[in-house]
């Protein structure tokens, strides 16, 4: 058997401010794949840590948006001139402003469609399982806990030089965390 394929490496701190100075440390070290968790938010963190980003969802959304609207008009103009043409009071077969409501509820159906499929999707969602779960006493991160993970595949990470460096900076434990 091959040997578990690593995740990376995961500490624990006493309390939030430890885990602010080991991120903060963590980050001057040149790491940029690496994670806090904590039972509650800490706005330091937010500055630290950093952030995935998602610059395409508007354009996803935008696109879904032109594509739902043009196929909502494209179906009602089609069924009206094509497969079922009614001259009702003498307007004409592609009277444009009877279209324009469900023209709009299919951009908004397909908009929102989009922006939810596509946030799942660079969430990395659904996870029905994480690395993490594995190291003891992470599910005190819910209630007390303060962990902070630097994951293997960071272009910095080397299994015993980020351990030496995770050690230097006082956690309570460190855990090898493997993905399998």
């Amino acid at each position: 058997m091959s040997a578990p394929k690593r995740y990376g490496l995961a500490a624990e701190f006493e309390d939030a401010g430890q885990l602010v100075e080991a991120a903060r440390a963590v980050h001057d070290a040149g790491y940029r794949r690496f994670d806090a968790y904590s039972p509650y938010p800490i706005q330091e963190l937010d500055k630290i840590i950093p952030a995935w980003t998602v610059s395409v969802l508007p354009s996803i959304v935008f696109g879904a948006g032109v594509a739902g609207a043009f196929i909502g008009f494209y179906m009602q103009y089609f069924i009206a001139v094509n497969v079922y043409p009614t001259n009702i009071g003498g307007r004409p077969l592609n009277s444009w402003p009877m279209f324009t409501v469900i023209t709009f509820e299919m951009a908004v159906l397909f908009a929102v469609s989009a922006l939810f499929f596509t946030s799942l999707y660079f969430n990395g969602f659904p996870i029905l399982y994480h690395p993490l779960f594995r190291v003891p006493g992470f599910n005190r991160v819910m209630q007390d806990g303060f962990f902070l993970c630097i994951e293997a595949r960071d272009g910095n990470f080397h299994p015993t030089h980020t351990a030496r460096f995770l050690s230097s900076l006082e956690p309570l434990r460190v855990w090898e965390v493997d993905s399998e």
